[in-house]
């Protein structure tokens, strides 16, 4: 609401610049509008999504539009246990439902790399994880199935459908 709003708009300072840089990382962000997203992304702030978590306390979700034709760095996660999925599967399933009512805002291997890469680049740890690469901690899944998608099957995946998991190189 705009109360909440509020809070955000007053990060900006009596001279008109923002105290606003890539160490912020808004959380649920509900509030904001095209025009906060865009100024977010001009002083390198990121944002993490949440959307179980949204729904189930605000009643909506951020304006994942928005969000996006701002450029806005964006990770997903699933918040906690209250509110929230138990587990990225969880929330990514979500994210999927939540793109595809407004239109199919993101694509699967753009949400995926929401709960990959774009975390580490939010946490400033890309240099260490979140693709595969020669030289990265290797954290990986593998799920059942080999037909289609690789990142829609990953969404659908339950956590049934794990059939390997990988910490640091090590299963």
């Amino acid at each position: 609401n705009d109360t909440a709003r509020g809070w955000f708009r007053r990060l900006q300072l009596e001279d008109g610049e923002w105290a606003i840089n890539e160490a912020l990382c808004g959380i649920h962000s509900t509030a904001l509008r095209a025009e906060d997203f865009q100024i977010m992304t001009d002083h390198g702030a990121s944002m993490v999504w949440s959307p179980l978590s949204n729904y189930l306390l605000y009643g909506a979700t951020v304006d994942i539009r928005a969000a996006k034709e701002a450029g806005i760095l964006m990770g997903i996660g699933s918040d906690w246990a209250p509110s929230g999925s138990k587990n990225l599967l969880g929330e990514l399933k979500v994210a999927w439902l939540a793109s595809e009512e407004k239109g199919g805002v993101y694509t699967a291997e753009e949400l995926v790399a929401m709960a990959t890469i774009d975390a580490a680049r939010i946490l400033k740890w890309e240099a260490q994880l979140g693709s595969l690469e020669v030289g990265k901690r290797a954290d990986i899944i593998a799920v059942n199935g080999q037909k289609g998608d690789a990142c829609k099957r990953l969404i659908e995946a339950r956590e049934t459908s794990i059939t390997l998991a990988v910490i640091n190189g090590f299963p």
